[in-house]
This record gives C-alpha cells, sequence and structure tokens, in this order.
C-alpha cells in the first residue's frame, strides 16, 4: 500500500509540474503576439494614413498667387513690409503684395500660412502689437489703444472681387501666424482698431495693384531677396 501511495504521490507532482510550465508558458508565447499585432496595426494605419493625403493641395510648388494686404494703425495706414529673406517662396517686394508661389514643400498646401510670410518680411503680429523689425513704422500696441479707447489687434480676411465692393469673409484676434493663404486674389488687413470695430478693406491702390497680376509673371529665387533679383515684368508687375 506504502508503495501505491508514493506512486500516486509522484504522478500528482509530475502533473503539477507539467501545468506550471504550460501555465507559464503561456504568457510568454501571449506577448510576443501582442507585441506583433501592434506593429502590424500601426503600419496599417501608417499607410492608410499617407493615402489619404491630398499631394495636390494648393497652392502647390506650381501655382503663382497674389494677395493684396494693407497695415493699420487705427484706421491709418502705414508702410509696407520689407523683406530680406525669401526661405520659402512667400514674400512681398514692397509693392503691397503678398506673393505666393512656393518653392519648397514647407510653404505648400496646408502649409501655405501668414506666419511664413511675415517670417520674410522680418515681422511679426501677435495680441500685443504689429511689429516691424526692419524699422519700416514704430510698433504699433494694443495698450496705445486708439483715439483714447481700447484697442485690439486684428487680421481680416476680405473678399476684394465681391459684387458690392470688398467683403469680411473672417476676422481673426489671435494665432495670427496660422492663418491659412487659402486662394489667389485674396485681400487681408493687419490693424490695431477699436474694440467693437471692425478693420479697414484693403486700401484702393492696393486693390488696383492685382489688377492684371496672373500666374505668368515669375519671381526667380534670390536669398536674400533683394531690389536687383531677376524679375519678368513682361506685363508691368513684379512676381
Amino acid at each position: 500500500m506504502a508503495k501505491a501511495s508514493s506512486s500516486k504521490k509522484v504522478q500528482r507532482a509530475a502533473r503539477a509540474a507539467a501545468s506550471s510550465k504550460g501555465a507559464s508558458e503561456r504568457p510568454q508565447l501571449g506577448f510576443p503576439l501582442i507585441v506583433a499585432l501592434v506593429v502590424v496595426l500601426g503600419v496599417v494605419l501608417v499607410i492608410v494614413a499617407r493615402g489619404s493625403r491630398d499631394p495636390l493641395t494648393s497652392p502647390t510648388t506650381e501655382d503663382h498667387w497674389h494677395s493684396a494686404y494693407t497695415i493699420y494703425d487705427c484706421g491709418a495706414p502705414v508702410p509696407l513690409f520689407q523683406g530680406q529673406a525669401d526661405p520659402d517662396g512667400i514674400h512681398s517686394h514692397g509693392d503691397s503684395l503678398i506673393h505666393i508661389h512656393p518653392y519648397n514643400s514647407s510653404a505648400t498646401g496646408d502649409d501655405a500660412r501668414l506666419g511664413v510670410f511675415l517670417d520674410a518680411m522680418n515681422a511679426s503680429i501677435d495680441v500685443d502689437g504689429i511689429f516691424a523689425e526692419n524699422g519700416e513704422f514704430a510698433p504699433i500696441l494694443t495698450e496705445d489703444g486708439c483715439n483714447g479707447q481700447p484697442a485690439v489687434v486684428q487680421v481680416a480676411r476680405w473678399n476684394i472681387g465681391a459684387a458690392g465692393g470688398p467683403e469680411i469673409v473672417e476676422v481673426y484676434e489671435d494665432d495670427f501666424d496660422d492663418i491659412r493663404l487659402l486662394a489667389d486674389g485674396e485681400g487681408f488687413t493687419f490693424a490695431l482698431v477699436a474694440v467693437g470695430e471692425d478693420p479697414p478693406p484693403p486700401g484702393p491702390d492696393v486693390i488696383a495693384s492685382l489688377v492684371g497680376v496672373g500666374s505668368e509673371i515669375q519671381w526667380e529665387v534670390t536669398d536674400p531677396l533683394t531690389d536687383d533679383a531677376p524679375v519678368d515684368t513682361s506685363d508691368g508687375s513684379g512676381g
């Protein structure tokens, strides 16, 4: 009887050991499978995301747009920005136009934003004021107000071609660098205005400067941007 009892004990111990071994192996096999599944799902998501991107979102490096702009200090226009460099193809020639013809992907599509233009102009706009680092005008400061009234910095997007004259499309009061450049022929005003007022439209001379300006006008890339940079003026306008 003692031998039978000992034999059963040995069998139970063997079964317990086998059960313990199987339990310890299952997590070891399960973890690599989970990691592999996560990796596969990640690759699939990346492929789907890339496939859903629109590589032709305008402006592209094939586009050549122009937008008119005016800067206002409490209703009075001030001198325009002067560019010092043009690393991305969004700039001005001091001619009241924003020239938008990106020549690298950092300024195309969704990345064609007002901040790219301001960087090229060595200028900045924020809730505290409008600043021209080249000295075209003294800082336009919110704290100075307008005619004794509290003031705010605003950027307005205008529909220049509206039947009844320029119409405001949208007014921004912050995050100015993130404002997208959406189309050829837009208008913008950068303005300090009394609280509750809208910015004035671009000036008539500024709007007139858009007339006849088209994608056939080309600006040859130079860095820094200088007055003697080559310009095709076949229609009398710079690119």
